[in-house]
């Protein structure tokens, strides 16, 4: 019900916001969500997805029906895992990912899922992505992004596709092979150069 609530007040997309400001002043709409948020700073725009560029400010629905944005984790590393329900070596990665979470617990670290597909190859409902959190034993964020406001992490339809992030919004690195063991090294590397 909730839900339905927030689809008829926000619309039935998700959105993007790059805080493009037309007026001079820079306002970053803060979601609420049980997830801690840390404002990005003033002046900050979204590039894209590639390595070097900052991330676009994406506003997805996660499993819990709340609104989060991607940067509210600025100031952590984040691993960004782009994947599909149907997707076999998403369904792999997603096995490791609490334990990925688990390891870097003490540290300034974030593991999101994003959610582009469901099974069916459609858009993700809440309790898909609910499904993909328990199935999985995730206790980050799993998102919704039927409308694709992330297709540019996405390299020739592969899937998943693995960005590291780092503190300041910007796409360090696209962990390549995307597996436990890539994500794992990618994270630790990152956290040692703070």
């Amino acid at each position: 019900m909730r839900f339905a609530l927030l689809l008829l007040v926000g619309g039935c997309a998700p959105h993007l916001y790059t805080a493009a400001p037309t007026d001079g002043a820079w306002a970053w709409d803060s979601p609420t969500n049980r997830w801690t948020v840390t404002a990005p700073p003033e002046g900050t725009r979204g590039q894209g997805f590639g390595v070097g560029q900052v991330v676009p400010d994406a506003r997805l629905f996660d499993q819990y029906g709340e609104e989060v944005s991607l940067w509210q984790f600025h100031g952590r590393v984040v691993i960004l895992d782009v994947s599909t329900m149907w997707c076999a070596p998403c369904q792999d990665l997603a096995q490791g990912t609490q334990s990925t979470i688990d390891a870097f617990a003490q540290e300034p670290f974030a593991y999101i899922t994003v959610l582009q597909e469901n099974v069916e190859s459609r858009e993700p409902t809440i309790e898909d992505l609910g499904l993909w959190a328990e199935n999985f034993d995730i206790e980050g964020p799993v998102l919704g992004d039927g409308a694709k406001t992330t297709a540019g992490a996405v390299v020739q339809g592969q899937y998943p596709a693995v960005l590291l992030i780092g503190p300041d919004l910007t796409v360090v690195e696209r962990v390549n092979p995307p597996t436990d063991e890539e994500v794992h090294n990618a994270v630790e590397s990152a956290l040692a150069e703070l």
